[in-house]
């Protein structure tokens, strides 16, 4: 019987908790760049299975129609 490899995409969404005195959207926008994860575990990235996972290493903070990210305070 055949076996066939077959590539699949997706998409990934992260959210990012950072606590910092700024108060400029693109300087907070960078702190969360700075704890976005990059990979998966090795159980989580398919390792030893018949699938595999990966993420990428960019992520793009989304944006409100004027260009100034997106974001929300958390509440206390």
């Amino acid at each position: 019987m055949a076996k066939y490899r077959v590539p699949l995409n997706g998409y990934a969404y992260a959210t990012v908790v950072v606590e910092t005195d700024e108060t400029d959207p693109e300087a907070i926008v960078e702190l969360a760049y700075e704890e976005t994860p990059t990979d998966v575990c090795g159980h989580c990235s398919g390792w030893g299975q018949t699938w595999s996972l990966e993420i990428g290493d960019e992520w793009r903070a989304s944006r409100k129609e004027d260009g100034t990210p997106e974001f929300y305070e958390e509440s206390a």
